[in-house]
């Protein structure tokens, strides 16, 4: 990823490094070369007679091309390729979190428990070079043979000899784990001899463990299960068959909605067609594998000369340092400042979208519902009825034959029985 986005985009529009334009222009001169070598003889070279022949079938062919669902195949297969590019771009194993907690747990400025701090940074730095190198061509030309692991340092001539006894036959160069083996055996002797004073702090140092192995793991796996050749030659097929029909179906002279004749020398329309639709395939075809040397590849030599530093740093040089604090620290305030160029910028801060809504002054009032009409009746005839056991039991008695007696059971005591009521 050696593009950056730090100029205007006007000045991006026409850079050549990692650009449109390096990407499609052989293809575009080829087009253009079989394109005017048609133009040139129809013009010069057919009749009058043939001319006019050919002048159908240059509508034939452009009808054709309108025939060819291409923004969809090309946006579609596009979308997948971009989706799993990113995907594989955050697999990119780190040693920072790993490195970290073998620092904070790992602890002691002896020198056993910095040779232990060290060994570990190297091996995560061995197992990315030995790891990467099968996939990647910028760290396979860095890195081609064992030898060259010694000589850099990374690996001593006794663990290239038990290195090299290791016997993988379905895939010698699936090695990378090895010294993932020797750190996660490392720490399990730091938990039986004491330096890890509890079972958890070996757990969180084998969870980092296992997860800046799995990094390496799920690259394999997308360097291995690519996305269908099917899919892929649909798309490129459908992009460069477009185009073959264009080389006739865009000649001129031709004839416009209006059935006027239009004669241009130079496909403006068409060129700007190819620009956009060999352009899209081309995004899919570079980021189809982004492990290779092409100015959109991921730049590996880089991470790994930046982990190299940073996981010395971690478990050595920043090892159980941290700068002195004062009891006058307490006192001090600390007051975020601008510079002139900072307070010149525009800052728009978040703001919710309900902060100017108010409610009116009656819908505050808390709300209080009443009760329902004979709610109140009812109630004074069950204290009643509490108060008098004698009653409720007398009213429990009567004959009901009807809902009206219910009801005026419900209501209160009957006066002349339940056949009075209505």
């Amino acid at each position: 990823m050696t593009i950056s986005y730090s100029d205007r985009f006007l000045k991006l529009l026409w850079r050549w490094k990692g650009s449109l334009w390096k990407a499609i222009w052989k293809n575009l001169l080829l087009f253009l070369l079989l394109y005017y070598i048609i133009n040139v003889i129809y013009r010069f070279v057919l009749t009058r007679e043939q001319q006019e022949s050919f002048i159908k079938y240059v509508t034939l062919f452009n009808e054709w091309t309108r025939e060819i669902p291409l923004t969809f195949l090309l946006g579609f297969y596009v979308a997948m390729v971009v989706r799993r590019w990113w995907e594989q771009c955050q697999l990119i194993s780190w040693p920072d979190s790993l490195l970290f907690n073998v620092s904070a747990l790992i602890r002691g400025n002896d020198p056993e428990t910095r040779i232990i701090r060290r060994t570990i940074a190297r091996y995560s730095m061995l197992s990315s070079v030995l790891a990467w190198r099968s996939i990647s061509l910028r760290v396979l030309a860095r890195y081609p043979t064992e030898n060259h692991l010694v000589l850099s340092g990374l690996m001593t001539k006794d663990e290239l000899a038990m290195f090299q006894k290791i016997q993988v036959t379905i895939d010698p160069h699936q090695r990378w784990f090895v010294p993932l083996n020797w750190i996660q055996t490392m720490m399990v002797r730091c938990f039986e001899k004491g330096t890890l004073s509890h079972t958890n702090e070996l757990r969180v140092l084998l969870d980092s463990l296992e997860k800046y192995r799995q990094g390496f793991f799920q690259m394999f796996i997308y360097d291995w299960i690519t996305i269908p050749l099917v899919y892929t030659q649909v798309a490129s097929i459908s992009v460069y068959g477009y185009f073959a029909f264009a080389l006739i179906g865009r000649q001129f002279p031709a004839l416009n909605q209006h059935q006027h004749v239009v004669d241009l020398y130079v496909p403006v329309f068409t060129i700007l067609q190819f620009l956009f639709y060999v352009g899209w395939l081309k995004v899919g075809e570079d980021l189809m594998f982004p492990f290779g040397a092409d100015d959109e590849d991921i730049e590996f030599n880089y991470i790994l000369d930046r982990n190299l530093e940073i996981a010395y740093l971690i478990v050595d040089e920043l090892h159980n340092q941290v700068p002195p604090v004062y009891v006058e620290s307490l006192e001090e305030k600390v007051k975020l400042l601008h510079t002139r160029g900072s307070n010149s910028m525009q800052n728009n801060p978040p703001k919710q979208h309900l902060r100017n809504h108010h409610f009116p002054a009656g819908d505050l009032e808390i709300h209080i519902e009443k009760p329902p009409v004979g709610t109140s009746k009812r109630l004074s005839t069950r204290d009643s009825q509490r108060k008098d056991p004698s009653s409720s039991q007398k009213l429990m008695k009567r004959e009901v034959s009807s809902f009206s007696d219910l009801h005026q059971l419900a209501l209160g005591p009957l006066k002349n029985g339940p056949n009075n009521a209505t």
